[in-house]
């Protein structure tokens, strides 16, 4: 969507320029058919089409997006040079009218005024002085009788007194593009730390609960739609109260956040994990079934229970999980209250162990025990 606004923009710009080679031209022809040039009419009208069609093509390359090969995608100065030198060699074979001349001159630095920076605006505004007096010296040395010494002087100065004013406020231009872009990336800089802050949990880095429940809807809509499922998983880690008791909160802190990235070293990149408040976790499992998801929180718990601290190298830290299949059309709520219900009946069998919920049966997984079967 940016790209084509983009593009947009640089289409209308383009062909605005395009109009404005146009105006010039017209004015060109009638110049010719009121003898300002040394050459037939014919050939003026044929130099002049020349240029504004060359010039077009600039316009049908951007309509058909081939100037995104190109680092300026604008084609701002290739557009500039081109009618410049155009200028020059049509005011090579004027008379009395060049200094009409330098009005394009002074129309094409205007264009670019908005759009080259500061350096490239200096280096253009060379080589149109360049093309200017390149002009001069070829009448000088074809028509002489056509340079008049002091006229062209003054016409010289006042036209450089000019382009320094349309530097001057293109340099203007080109700082406060550059204050803008900055300013603009500092905003969506600030716009993005808001939008992660609104999402995030500030002490874990996972998800939180409102992008939980976003994700929830989805999943449950792709789910609704088609024969996709999904696994929600309860994590509850155990005796989490004792451990903040015992140790202190700031360790307690710890003790959330390692497990946090411990479950997202679990995770694949389609699911997700999020903490739903306080030592509870919530997973989401994509495409899962449950034998899948039970895997996932086995090794999960099985790595957690390895986990060991400097402050408190003799504990060992263990969780409890419910994990619940989305039955369609069922609400969100009604999944999280399924496995959540599992999470209480695991921590209700003595914690440590997982409580999966499968169709008519439940089976529970103790990791100090055997597996066993409830109805």
């Amino acid at each position: 969507m940016l790209q084509s606004q983009k593009q947009a923009l640089r289409l209308r710009r383009s062909v605005l320029s395009n109009l404005g080679v146009f105006s010039l031209l017209l004015l060109c022809w009638l110049a010719a058919q009121l003898g300002y040039f040394v050459i037939e009419t014919s050939h003026v009208m044929t130099l002049t089409a020349i240029m504004w069609f060359v010039h077009g093509l600039f316009v049908v390359v951007i309509f058909f997006s081939g100037n995104l090969r190109f680092k300026d995608a604008s084609l701002t100065l290739p557009q500039m040079v081109w009618v410049n030198l155009c200028l020059s060699i049509l005011m090579s074979y004027t008379q009395d009218i060049r200094p009409l001349m330098l009005m394009g001159y002074l129309l094409v630095m205007s264009f670019g005024a908005f759009r080259l920076s500061i350096k490239g605006l200096y280096g253009f505004t060379i080589f149109t002085l360049c093309c200017y007096l390149s002009s001069l010296l070829w009448v000088s040395q074809q028509r002489p009788e056509d340079i008049h010494l002091s006229q062209e002087f003054f016409v010289f100065v006042g036209f450089v007194l000019a382009l320094c004013g349309v530097v001057l406020m293109g340099s203007e231009f080109s700082n406060l593009r550059l204050s803008l872009g900055n300013r603009h990336r500092e905003l969506k800089g600030a716009v993005s730390r808001i939008e992660e802050l609104a999402i995030t949990d500030e002490l874990t880095g996972l998800y939180n609960r409102r992008y939980l429940m976003q994700m929830l809807a989805q999943q449950r809509a792709l789910a609704n739609r088609s024969r996709y499922g999904f696994v929600v998983c309860y994590l509850d880690l155990d005796h989490f109260k004792k451990v903040n008791d015992q140790y202190g909160h700031p360790f307690g802190d710890k003790v959330l956040k390692a497990f946090a990235n411990l479950m997202s070293n679990c995770l694949r990149e389609v699911d997700l994990g999020a903490r739903l408040g306080g030592e509870e976790f919530v997973l989401i499992l994509a495409d899962t079934n449950l034998d899948a998801a039970f895997g996932v929180c086995q090794r999960m718990a099985d790595k957690w229970q390895k986990v060991r601290f400097s402050e408190a190298p003799e504990l060992v830290l263990t969780l409890s999980a419910g994990i619940a299949e989305f039955k369609p059309p069922e609400t969100i709520e009604h999944i999280l209250e399924r496995a959540d219900k599992l999470l209480y009946d695991a921590k209700h069998k003595g914690r440590n162990c997982i409580e999966v919920e499968q169709q008519e049966l439940q089976v529970t997984f103790d990791f100090e025990s055997s597996p066993n079967v409830s109805a």
